[in-house]
This record gives C-alpha cells, sequence and structure tokens, in this order.
C-alpha cells in the first residue's frame, strides 16, 4: 500500500514496542492471577469438604493457561487423589483434560506431608514473580491446613532449601497428570 501524499509512516521505537510488549505480558499475569483466585476458591470449597473425611493432606492448584485448563490436584494422605480440571462452558478445547481419581501410592504424599509439617504456614513461602510464557504461563499454589502458598514455581535457588525441596516435590507430583 502506498502512502497518499502528507501522510507520514510513524517510526518503530524499539524501546516502546518491547514496552508495550511487557504491558500486554503484564496484563496476562494478572489475568492468570484472577484466573487462579477463581479456582483456588472453588478448590477452596472442595478442599473444605474433602477435610471433613480427615483424608486429604494438601491441594496443589494450578491456575492454567491459554493452551490448558486450570486444575487442582487433592493429595490424600495415602498417597491417593483427585484431579479436578476447570472448564470454561462450551470449549471444546479442553475436551481431552478429564477429572481422575488417583488409587493410594500414586503420590508421594509421605514426603510432601514431611515437607509441609517443616514449613508449618505456607504463606510464609516467599511470593515471588517470575517471568512466564504468554501462552504457556500458569501459577502453582499449594494449600495446606487451611493456608495456601504465593506461586511455588517461581521459587529460585536463592530460596530456602525446604522451599526447593517443596516446589521440586510439587513439579514431580504435578507430572503424573
Amino acid at each position: 500500500m502506498s502512502k497518499s501524499q502528507g501522510e507520514s509512516a510513524l517510526p518503530v521505537n524499539p524501546l516502546q514496542y518491547r514496552l508495550s510488549r511487557i504491558g500486554v505480558e503484564v496484563v496476562f499475569i494478572f489475568l492468570l492471577t484472577a484466573i487462579a483466585k477463581r479456582i483456588l476458591a472453588m478448590a477452596s470449597s472442595v478442599f473444605q469438604h474433602s477435610q471433613d473425611t480427615n483424608e486429604v493432606l494438601a491441594a496443589i492448584t494450578n491456575s492454567g493457561s491459554t493452551n490448558k485448563p486450570g486444575s487442582t490436584i487433592m493429595i490424600n494422605k495415602d498417597g491417593g487423589g483427585t484431579l479436578l480440571f476447570q472448564k470454561r462452558a462450551g470449549e471444546r478445547r479442553f475436551k481431552q483434560y478429564v477429572n481422575k481419581i488417583f488409587p493410594p501410592n500414586t503420590f508421594e504424599s509421605n514426603q510432601l506431608e514431611m515437607i509441609l509439617t517443616q514449613i508449618k504456614d505456607v504463606e510464609t513461602i516467599p511470593k515471588r514473580n517470575c517471568i512466564k510464557s504468554i501462552s504457556f504461563g500458569s501459577i502453582t499454589t499449594i494449600t495446606y491446613q487451611g493456608k495456601t502458598s504465593g506461586d511455588v514455581s517461581c521459587l529460585s535457588d536463592e530460596d530456602a532449601k525446604i522451599f526447593q525441596d517443596l516446589k521440586n516435590l510439587v513439579q514431580r507430583i504435578t507430572t503424573h497428570v
């Protein structure tokens, strides 16, 4: 397309372009956080109901992303668990994600309980932000004894070993799903 006389092309400033892209990423992370809070509210109600049976040890919640629905894994003390996906009505692209029940000894619940007992209050886990992909980025939290952590996937080598151990165990557990 040619320019008319008197029309000028706007120069593209690489810094402005990068800043606008960062702005889009910040908005996306904000939306992920809002989705995670919604999933957490759902998980908390399920968690409260499950705690009545005295079997649930902890809940691991992932906010999901544009490419994967949010989910919550309820880990039982016997190593079994339940996986619940947060699907939005009418989203056919997520139909392959099906809720699951895992038998005892599927997850490392003894190790998880040991780590969580040492931490005591998961709200003491450092709340860090980290750079994530716009399409694949998600937030992973853990709920234990009615309290919920920040995003454990953002923990790093700077954090206490016990927090790093929790992050690594959560990553191993989530590979089952």
